[in-house]
């Protein structure tokens, strides 16, 4: 872990800071770093050339707290074969900025590793490749002269396992001083997986950040970190993609190493490279929804079965047209008006097993696609209601009245008539399910519709889903996620800056507040919850 000491060079005045750094020591330091310029003074750090180009240099107002944070956690990802080769990058192009130091960082492929050459005949026999000469000639090569000769003409230098060199592709700036890359950042990135175990928030950060595809090496690195004897999917507590929409195209269910797999695979075959077969792994992973990663692999590495219709071709109507023109059915022009083209083009769409999705219809050529079920699973979302009255004659001084979900239930009816109010024409009976950034949850949930209800003398908000069939532990993971960031920052953000009018003032309700009690949970888990609380206090009473 990275310790450094900081001294304001105006003031004289100084700081040590720990990484990783508590909350409380965060805001300290991001303080500290933001008045005036500052310099590194001593360094602590398990890497020793960064200890040692760190110390005396100056951090950036704002940004340079950040630098160094960066810098731990992109470390502490590195396993011992990426520590050497970073050490030895800093030798060679000698940064003169933390900023530089973390570009550095991220260019790792840049360089290369001649494993076990130590000194210059070892470079040398690996430079002439002594394995593939004739052991009369190999005799008689003076291979230290001609390491000697390849670390004269290369920018490198020695290490405790071989030789490190540039490889001659130039260095990227992938920081520009702005934003910083994610730790743990490789540019073969296909999902950044963020992985999570008590063992590991205890001393360390929340998540331990993995690029995929990954090493064997990397994987044990991350098992060792994370204190599990293995990778399983209940420790991937979130993803990120470069390519944002591959992101929208995954499955809920997610097990590192079928992840990492299917990452592999995408970079093997270069599909996220061509924009055509990019194009076609969204369309075909959306229309087949599949349940897991492996499920997404087998997809991915059959994408020839698939074909992508024209694009003119994209609505049921469209389809209807298509059909009839490959059967070479005509009709005659004026029985057109009363052909109803969208029922005929979604019926034969079904029978072709035709998927609409958001590139185009897609079908599938050796067997039609599975359907989704036109029965309808319902159930319910419940979460806790807050609300603030202002009365009418409120001046800005005191504080706003809280009123409380039991008083709530006198004003279901205006919360109800406030929610018909939010409703769009265009999002029709599915609501709010239209906005799900994940592809396959939408295609799978039907309907999405914000309401409240009374239960145990308090107004709850509640959100009522229609599904076609049920969602699996994952997918419903994933859907209250989603409804939780529209009740924070989607539908809920602008429902609760409507108020309506009441005797008393205005009221304005939320859906969502950002305390440690807000939770969202089934119907099923909120009542045999509440209930079984009540049994208990019964219970403590008697």
């Amino acid at each position: 872990m990275l310790k450094v000491y900081l001294s304001n060079i105006a003031t004289s005045d100084g700081i040590w800071l720990s990484f990783p750094m508590g909350y409380q020591e965060r805001q300290e330091a991001m303080k500290f770093g933001a008045e005036g310029t500052n310099e590194i003074g001593a360094v602590t750090s398990p890497l020793e050339g960064l200890k040692t180009h760190l110390e005396g240099m100056t951090l950036r107002p704002g940004k340079g707290i950040q630098e160094l944070e960066f810098l731990d956690r992109h470390t502490d990802c590195m396993t011992e074969r990426e520590k050497c080769i970073f050490q030895a990058a800093l030798e060679i192009e000698e940064p003169r900025s933390v900023m530089e130091i973390v570009n550095l960082s991220c260019n790792l492929d840049k360089f290369v590793l001649y494993d076990g050459a130590s000194n210059h005949e070892e470079l040398g026999k690996r430079v002439l490749g002594n394995e593939e000469m004739s052991e009369k000639v190999s005799l008689y090569l003076d291979y230290e002269a001609a390491g000697e000769k390849y670390a004269g003409s290369h920018a490198g230098c020695f290490t405790q396992l071989g030789y490190v060199t540039r490889t001659g592709e130039a260095l990227e700036p992938l920081y520009d001083g702005k934003r910083l890359p994610d730790p743990g950042y490789d540019r073969s990135c296909v999902i950044q997986a963020w992985l999570s175990s008590p063992y590991y928030a205890a001393g360390n950060y929340r998540y331990y950040p993995v690029s995929l595809p990954a090493s064997d090496d990397r994987l044990a690195l991350a098992e060792e970190k994370l204190g599990w004897k293995k990778l399983d999917e209940y420790e991937v507590s979130c993803i990120s993609c470069p390519v944002r929409e591959l992101e929208s195209c995954l499955p809920f269910s997610r097990d590192i190493r079928e992840m990492n797999a299917f990452a592999g695979l995408l970079v093997e075959r270069n599909i996220l490279g061509d924009a055509g077969t990019r194009e076609k792994l969204f369309a075909v992973l959306e229309a087949e929804v599949p349940e897991n990663m492996a499920e997404a692999m087998e997809i991915a590495a059959g994408l020839e079965r698939y074909t992508i219709l024209p694009e003119d071709i994209r609505t049921a109507d469209d389809y209807a047209d298509y059909f009839l023109d490959e059967a070479q059915i005509y009709i005659d022009e004026e029985v057109q008006p009363f052909l109803d083209y969208k029922r005929l083009g979604e019926c034969q769409m079904r029978k072709d097993g035709v998927v609409q999705t958001e590139h185009g219809l897609v079908r599938r050529e050796d067997i039609p696609m599975a359907q989704p079920t036109e029965e309808l699973e319902e159930f319910k979302l419940f979460s806790p209601l807050s609300a603030l009255l202002y009365p009418d004659d409120w001046d800005g001084g005191d504080m706003p009245e809280e009123i409380s979900p039991s008083d709530l239930c006198d004003f279901e009816d205006k919360i109800l008539e406030r929610i018909r109010e939010e409703h769009l024409e265009e999002e029709g009976e599915r609501g709010l399910a239209i906005y799900l950034h994940n592809r396959l949850l939408k295609r799978k949930v039907f309907s999405m519709n914000p309401t409240v209800e009374i239960w145990n003398g308090e107004l709850w908000g509640v959100l009522e889903v229609k599904s076609h069939g049920p969602l699996s532990p994952q997918e419903l993971s994933g859907l209250m996620e989603e409804w939780e960031g529209q009740e924070s920052d989607g539908w809920g953000e602008g429902f609760e800056q409507r108020a309506f009018k009441t005797e008393e003032g205005e009221i304005f309700v939320s859906f969502w507040h950002s305390d440690d009690d807000f939770f969202i949970k089934t119907e099923q888990e909120l009542k045999q919850r509440q209930t079984q609380d009540f049994g208990v206090k019964m219970g403590g009473n008697g």
